[in-house]
């Protein structure tokens, strides 16, 4: 008798233990698309390339680099961005943040780049919307 309320003592006693340790908080991970385009701009034109490759730096290491390019369907006016992220998909900030504005002809195809501003950026998403 002495001897199973004493396993069951132990017992309760490291439940109550563990159910104070702190728990590391689970990630979760979001699947995010990288090119969104505003229903607006939809209407006007079409993302026809969206690449990206690494860039060598001459001190070694590399920055991720984008290239884009648009067909107009008629004359448009939209702005782009780029927001930068890193492997854990924390948001790099970087100089100069905010839309960049275009014109695109109809029937024209422009195309667009931009380099990440460090070397930890491992992914991106595209912006693009009518111009405000």
């Amino acid at each position: 008798m002495f001897r199973s309320m004493f396993v069951v003592t132990v017992i309760a006693i490291a439940g109550a233990i563990a159910a104070c340790a702190p728990v590391q908080p689970e990630r979760e991970y979001v699947q995010r698309d990288d090119l969104k385009v505003d229903p607006e701009v939809r209407q006007f034109l079409v993302v026809r390339e969206l690449l990206q490759s690494r860039v060598e730096q001459p001190g070694g290491g590399s920055l991720l680099q984008i290239q884009f390019s648009v067909e107009a369907y008629e004359d448009a006016d939209l702005e782009w961005a780029v927001t930068w992220f890193d492997d854990a998909g924390m948001r790099v900030p970087s100089v100069g943040e905010g839309y960049q504005p275009a014109h695109v002809l109809m029937g024209q195809t422009r195309f667009f780049g931009a380099i990440a501003p460090h070397e930890r950026v491992t992914s991106y998403q595209l912006h693009l919307r009518e111009d405000r």
